[in-house]
């Protein structure tokens, strides 16, 4: 299935609807974790998952201060797990639209991505890093 091709990563972020929606058509399990917020900043939580191959989270923050507090924290955590690690190769970008945060190790691939008031973090077992790739894609990220 080839509907999420040619979308385009300058388009705006997508709906956390939009995102159940994707998800649960891949098969993932989606819940809502909004209520476990600790401030009011998160408009709204939602985490989708394949305990098999990925997990992924899909922030919708109140405005994108709050996503890019969220974005450094993420980006911060997988540093101090990664950092040392001379197999894992690490990557950031940043442009006008979106940043991304991307670690590639032995034992997961994460992927932080923040786009104006949003923020995507997945993780994957390396076997399945493409395919949560195309998912990424999909979304639109």
């Amino acid at each position: 299935m080839l509907s999420g091709c040619g979308k385009s990563s300058t388009s705006e972020p997508i709906t956390t609807t939009k995102f159940k929606t994707i998800m649960e058509e891949k098969g993932l399990e989606v819940t809502d974790k909004t209520d476990s917020a600790k401030d009011h900043s998160y408009q709204e939580i939602y985490v989708a998952v394949d305990k098999e191959k990925y997990s992924f989270e899909y922030y919708f923050m109140k405005n994108e201060k709050s996503a890019t507090n969220v974005y450094k924290y993420a980006v911060d955590n997988l540093n101090k797990t990664y950092k040392e690690n001379n197999s894992a190769k690490i990557t950031e970008n940043e442009n006008n639209t979106q940043s991304v945060y991307d670690v590639t190790a032995s034992d997961y691939h994460c992927k932080v991505i923040k786009k104006e008031n949003t923020v995507l973090y997945v993780t994957a077992y390396p076997e399945y890093k493409e395919d949560a790739e195309k998912l990424v894609k999909e979304l639109g990220y």
